[in-house]
């Protein structure tokens, strides 16, 4: 098991990090600007 882990880690970590980019690109475009305090307001 510790030699697929050594050979094959790439496989194993780059969707994960791909996945958190994403996240992280969507939140940084989502932002939380002024326009969206009314909503954000009304739901809590």
């Amino acid at each position: 098991m510790g030699s697929f882990l050594r050979e094959n880690w790439i496989w194993i970590v780059s969707p994960i990090v791909i996945v958190l980019l994403g996240l992280c690109w969507m939140i940084w475009m989502g932002g939380s600007g002024d326009g969206d305090a009314p909503f954000l307001y009304n739901i809590y």
